[in-house]
């Protein structure tokens, strides 16, 4: 495998850019094929905006943009992956315009192994631009108040009705979240709609890049491209959605 071993300053544009192409190919997406199959991963294609929209879940300001996208199978579940960043723009007082962040993570989509009808939406109390039902929709959604005190502590629960949020929540589901919660470092974000979980990482952070101004550790780098690929399937070990019993049941 023929690799650029180290990067400079001196890189043009079109240098890192290649760079990146490199790294991506012959580490990222190698990394992959030890984990999921039928895969189809672009690194300068991103989540589509409308997607994050319907959703109902998050506010996707003004300026938009996602790369690294990833469609594969972990444990026989789909899933789709992407960075994603969205900012608000404001004006200051002198006419001046500047950018906010309010989300840059992570954006997952991974098939629920429970059919619903309503959609049920989860965020963490601190996160900043989850919006409940959406600014626009036109679905009514009710603040749940879950059995598990803790759980309410750190999440606020919204649904279209009790009996979904209930269904899709049961206490063994809240002690993996929470699990989840202590585990994965940034604000998390689920939306459960037609029959897919939709996870957002609000945790500052691009996966799956290299620094492009150190020389290339091939053996730190596996490491960390491990530790990212963890990221995604933590989701479907500790939530145990390869576990088909209740579709089967319906």
């Amino acid at each position: 495998m023929i690799f650029i071993v180290f990067a400079s300053s001196f890189f043009t544009q079109s240098d890192r850019q290649n760079y990146k192409a490199i790294y991506k190919r012959n580490i990222v997406l190698e990394a992959f094929k030890d984990f999921f199959t039928d895969i189809q991963y672009h690194s300068n294609v991103g989540l589509d905006e409308e997607i994050i929209e319907k959703t109902n879940m998050m506010n996707t300001g003004d300026r938009y943009s996602s790369n690294d996208y990833i469609i594969a199978k972990y444990k026989n579940i789909n899933f789709s992956s992407s960075d994603v960043e969205i900012e608000e723009k404001h004006k200051d007082s002198d006419g001046n315009t500047h950018y906010t962040t309010i989300f840059k993570g992570q954006w997952f989509i991974f098939d629920f192994n429970k059919k619903f009808k309503a959609n049920v939406q989860i965020y963490e109390k601190n996160f900043y631009g989850a919006t409940q039902g959406g600014l626009f929709s036109t679905k009514i959604y009710h603040r749940i108040k879950m059995e598990d005190v803790e759980f309410n502590k750190i999440f606020k629960v919204y649904a279209e009705n009790e009996f979904d949020a209930f269904y899709i929540l049961t206490p063994n589901t809240m002690e993996k979240i929470k699990e989840l919660n202590r585990k994965i470092t940034g604000n998390l974000l689920f939306c459960f709609i037609d029959n897919k979980m939709h996870v957002g990482i609000h945790n500052d952070k691009d996966l799956f890049e290299p620094n492009i101004y150190k020389k290339i550790d091939l053996k730190k780098e596996k490491e960390k491209i491990l530790n990212e690929i963890k990221i995604i399937t933590e989701f479907v070990d500790i939530l145990d959605l390869d576990n088909d019993l209740f579709k089967r049941s319906v």
